[in-house]
């Protein structure tokens, strides 16, 4: 059975998830913040939950979805502008980040266990529509969700992450788009050597992968909690179950999504992010920004939450009308 209670993991971490829960718990428009651990059969999810002290009746709440190297609280930035609109907040670490989800086998790591993920967590933090915002592995998870539980969402946005099915077709057909994918094929080839590569010299590779647009401090914690035994070799698992094998069974999406990406992506071309809007049968908005790097939660977190706050707003009025369906 789901549940969940209030946690300390990572409390001597500055940016772990009591830290930040605390941190926004100090803010004159939060009502409450809390760290938190939530049980599912897929294991047990670290995280955090905040609610404003005067919410929004039409915006709700946001689930936010961190990416690969990052954990949840990458969305600190974004989670205080939310909150102080008046929108509630839940972050959670994904599987593989959360020492108490760590399965060993890379088949427990597929797009199907990480939609399971979000579909469990959600509704054990008692959450059951709401506004899913993801970033790189968990905007992927977004496209996902979107397309096979519509009626979980209100709105989706995604963070950098290019469409999976318009990647794919862009891999093939351009070489730019297939030589930025270097980095993924190093991982299903030799995933252990890139694990000690990245955290060798107190993480020296993986600072270097953050190129600056990550503070100092914060890829200082994503370092540490990476190097706790076993972490950086689950987290690469993502990778290795992305081998082409698994074919999830999807739709066009018609919940209203929005896609901010920025043109200096290191990961995702301007022709993926493009073509991404061929996927999306609901209202849609793509949100390029100049001069931004793939690093958009800790680089550009005011872009993210006005987006998701002009987004959410321009589609009261249809969640409303939808609230009045059969789900």
């Amino acid at each position: 059975m789901a549940s969940t209670t209030t946690s300390d993991l990572n409390a001597g971490d500055p940016f772990g998830n009591a830290s930040v829960a605390g941190r926004l718990a100090e803010l004159p428009f939060v009502a409450e913040a809390r760290a938190l651990t939530v049980s599912t059969s897929g294991g047990e999810f670290a995280g955090f939950q905040a609610r404003p002290a005067h919410p929004d009746p039409q915006l709700g709440d946001a689930v936010l979805v961190h990416g690969w190297p990052e954990f949840a609280s990458c969305w600190e930035q974004t989670a205080a502008m939310l909150l102080e609109q008046g929108m509630s907040v839940f972050a959670y670490d994904q599987r593989g980040y959360s020492p108490g989800a760590r399965p060993e086998s890379v088949d427990e790591y597929t797009m199907r266990h990480l939609v399971a993920d979000l579909d469990s967590v959600t509704r054990a933090a008692g959450l059951d529509r709401f506004h899913l915002v993801g970033h790189d592995w968990g905007g992927m998870v977004a496209w996902h969700f979107a397309a096979n539980h519509p009626e979980r969402l209100l709105t989706c946005n995604v963070v950098s992450t290019a469409h999976p099915i318009a990647h794919a077709k862009q891999v093939r057909v351009d070489p730019d788009q297939y030589e930025r994918m270097a980095y993924m094929r190093a991982i299903q080839d030799h995933p252990d050597g890139v694990a000690r590569t990245l955290l060798r010299n107190d993480g020296e590779r993986l600072i270097e992968l953050y190129a600056g647009d990550v503070p100092a401090d914060i890829a200082a914690s994503y370092v540490s909690r990476l190097s706790e035994p076993g972490a950086m070799e689950s987290v690469l698992k993502y990778y290795q179950a992305a081998d082409g094998r698994e074919r999830m069974a999807s739709t066009p999406i018609t919940v209203p999504t929005s896609f901010v990406w920025g043109s200096d992506d290191v990961a995702f071309t301007r022709g993926s992010a493009e073509l991404s809007a061929s996927y999306v049968e609901g209202p849609y908005r793509f949100v390029p920004l100049e001069g931004a790097s793939h690093w958009l939660p800790e680089s550009r977190a005011e872009d993210i939450a006005r987006t998701v706050l002009e987004w959410v707003r321009e589609h009261a009025g249809d969640n409303e009308r939808d609230d009045t369906k059969p789900n």
